[in-house]
């Protein structure tokens, strides 16, 4: 049993505040103004002082496996300056990592560099001749390649619409042709040494709940193979919370795994992304009147994936980043929730970065739930001047986080990493703080409900988490200081101190064999 005296702040439904807490076995027994008769101010364990105890914090959409592997075993180039900078990063890694199968790195971005362009094949072989390399731009739709992996490619990736052998540059289908065939050069061990290294780096954060969009391209689909068994470890061990999404429109994978959910991004993604100017659109790109964008499913296939989908039970979440996109997936659910009526189904729509007023409407009335990722507003890799370039006027209705709960949306907040570092106090911040329109920031209380209570209710967690109430697990964060009482420019100034899942403090590490054991004895169970 542990007893916590302070500010604590539940993010309840009605965001009581209270003054104690007390967990026994996991479990929250008792939030109050004060202590129970049985108990005294002796037994306090925890007095937090100027600190505050909140829920623990949920990403709402990462690419979990992929993130992993560029922050354990290869690297990130998104600090670079210019594209000299790229090249020693490169050279740096190569000197220590000389018989890697295959190196997948990330962060490539046009607009952070001086040279305003994306670093090409010749430049990458300059400094990376002998091994296969691939880094995956900053946006998650486009990668530049070096000569030694596009000898490797079979022609179903060059023949794809989006391949460009003399810049090495990859779009559209080529993209994800390319991108599953570099990962599936991964060997399983680099795999569960990043997953396993992976969690530990969230936790550090106060992550102790993820939604993990997997299936990036490996035989047999070994990867979600392997990222089911060890999250199904760390639950078993009430260490960290998995929900894992299968990137497959065939609804027969998810179903032999047991999986009660489907969908994320790459088999699943509607449309492209702004980055790459192929998010689809109602009216074409400010700077380029014959382009509306890309779709990368036909209507008729989105539709008939959202019926069998629904049909089966599961969760279905969906990549849509342009309006056009968002009214197709939209549409689909629509027609798939008539063709099967579900209550409450919480289909997601991911990203809907671009929202048509009539479409707002209608996800409201339908009960579909939103996961944007509010870091990405912030971030230097694609700035306002960009978007302001690309989309006019309408870069003012992008992101329109305040109009979404005015509509009575569940608003959940993710990373969608690599995209952005999965960290979620960076997402308070960006949802505090809109840089297109300021009248669609958020108060702090709901970007804080955006990344504990709203992730929770997103996967049917919200009974046992998500907000600090008596009978609920006790997955819990210390904060340096409370968030309620800065300005939202000051948010980053927020720090995690510790970590508390099922009562007790995260410790890092778990022995692989013993993780895979309980993995496997767990094969059955739902995450």
């Amino acid at each position: 049993m542990r007893i916590y005296h302070g500010k604590i702040i539940s993010l309840d439904k009605d965001n009581h505040i209270f003054n104690f807490l007390i967990e026994d076995r996991g479990r929250i027994i008792h939030l109050g103004d004060s202590l129970p008769s049985e108990y005294k101010k002796d037994d306090i364990n925890v007095e937090l002082g100027k600190r505050v105890l909140l829920p623990s914090f949920g990403d709402g959409h990462i690419h979990f496996s992929n993130w992993a592997l560029i922050a354990v075993s290869y690297f990130d180039v998104r600090k670079a300056q210019d594209i000299r900078e790229i090249q020693v990063i490169i050279q740096n890694y190569m000197a220590l990592n000389k018989k890697k199968r295959a190196i997948i790195a990330f962060g490539a971005s046009k607009h952070r560099v001086r040279e305003k362009r994306l670093i090409t094949r010749e430049e990458l072989d300059m400094v990376c001749s002998d091994s296969p390399l691939i880094i995956i731009c900053y946006d998650g739709h486009s990668a530049i390649c070096n000569t030694k992996m596009i000898e490797k490619f079979p022609d179903k990736v060059k023949n794809n619409p989006g391949f460009f052998a003399d810049t090495g540059h990859l779009f559209q289908e080529a993209y994800f042709a390319g991108t599953d065939y570099a990962t599936a050069l991964v060997s399983p061990p680099d795999m569960v040494k990043s997953i396993i290294r992976g969690f530990d780096l969230l936790a550090k954060k106060g992550v102790g709940l993820i939604h993990a969009a997997e299936g990036i391209g490996f035989s047999r689909d070994i990867d979600v193979t392997l990222m089911s068994l060890i999250a199904k470890a760390r639950t078993r061990k009430n260490q960290f919370q998995t929900r894992l999404f299968f990137q497959t429109m065939d609804t027969k994978k998810a179903l032999k795994r047991n999986l009660p959910r489907i969908g994320g991004c790459f088999a699943t993604a509607l449309d492209g992304c702004f980055g790459t100017c192929d998010a689809a659109l109602h009216e074409p790109y400010s700077n380029d009147p014959d382009n509306t964008g890309y779709f990368y499913q036909s209507e008729e296939n989105v539709l008939e994936f959202a019926k069998q989908a629904n049909r089966a039970g599961l969760q279905i979440a969906m990549h849509a980043i342009g309006d056009a996109a968002v009214s197709r997936a939209v549409n689909a659910i629509e027609a798939a929730l008539r063709d099967y009526p579900r209550e409450d189904h919480r289909h997601t729509i991911i990203h809907a970065c671009m929202i048509h007023p009539g479409d707002l409407e209608k996800i409201a009335e339908l009960g579909i739930g939103i996961t944007l990722q509010p870091g990405f507003l912030i971030s230097p890799l694609e700035p306002v001047e960009y978007l302001q370039d690309i989309l006019g006027s309408r870069v003012l209705q992008s992101s329109p986080l305040q109009s979404i709960l005015n509509a009575g949306i569940h608003l959940s907040g993710g990373s969608d990493a690599p995209v952005i570092d999965p960290d979620p106090i960076e997402g308070i911040y960006g949802a505090c703080n809109h840089p297109y329109n300021p009248d669609q920031s958020v108060s702090i209380i709901d970007a804080l409900k955006m990344f504990t209570a709203e992730p929770a209710w997103t996967t049917f967690d919200e009974k046992e988490r998500g907000s600090l109430e008596k009978g609920k697990i006790a997955d819990m964060v210390i904060l340096n200081q409370d968030p309620l009482k800065l300005d939202p420019k000051d948010i980053r100034s927020l720090s995690v101190e510790k970590l508390f899942l099922h009562g007790k403090e995260y410790q890092p590490g778990m022995g692989l064999m013993g993780m895979l054991w309980n993995g496997y004895a767990g094969r059955k169970e739902k995450i």
